[in-house]
């Protein structure tokens, strides 16, 4: 007794009240333990027993097999008001992102192969400018082209760059008859 009031003010009337409540709680929190460890043993062992587990799984397969039914009823409903208020289904979305991917893919090859065309073009001009400084500078002097020839298509190239006025055809046909 000589504890409890040394530890309590005796002018506090609600103290000696606070010291019984803590050793209340105290000894509620110890039967709350026990309770819950009890608990838990009687429950791992009622779980791992082979009683239940065959329980659970005939319980899981009842359910399933009564889900089944449910599930297209409701799948049914949900297609009669969807279609009822012109809004696109589950189907109908997947359908469109599949054909969105679809044209995505087409659009990415179509993109690759104007890369390769536009490569190619770069390079056969590239090529046809040099075989062009090589055919306006002639090698010999009596090659057969005249002068006049040159002359003119080397201004129609300057006035038009992209365009080229004598032929690839026309510039073999005039170095075959100055090799003649």
């Amino acid at each position: 007794m000589n504890e409890e009031s040394e530890s309590t003010n005796p002018l506090d009337p609600f103290g000696a009240m606070n010291t019984m409540w803590e050793a209340n709680l105290k000894n509620w929190k110890s039967m709350r333990d026990t309770s819950l460890e009890n608990w838990s043993k009687i429950m791992i062992d009622m779980v791992n027993s082979d009683e239940y587990s065959q329980a659970s799984g005939q319980w899981l397969d009842t359910y399933l097999s009564m889900s089944q039914p449910m599930k297209r009823i409701i799948d049914m409903t949900m297609t009669q008001v969807l279609t009822a208020l012109n809004m696109p289904m589950r189907t109908d979305v997947i359908n469109l992102a599949e054909r969105l991917t679809n044209i995505e893919m087409r659009m990415d090859d179509q993109d690759a192969k104007l890369d390769d065309i536009l490569r190619n073009m770069q390079t056969i001009s590239a090529s046809n400018q040099t075989s062009d400084v090589s055919t306006m500078t002639p090698a010999h002097p009596n090659n057969g082209v005249h002068a006049s020839d040159e002359t003119h298509a080397v201004k129609m190239k300057s006035k038009n760059p992209g365009v080229s006025h004598i032929s690839q055809t026309d510039e073999v046909q005039h170095k075959a008859k100055g090799e003649q």
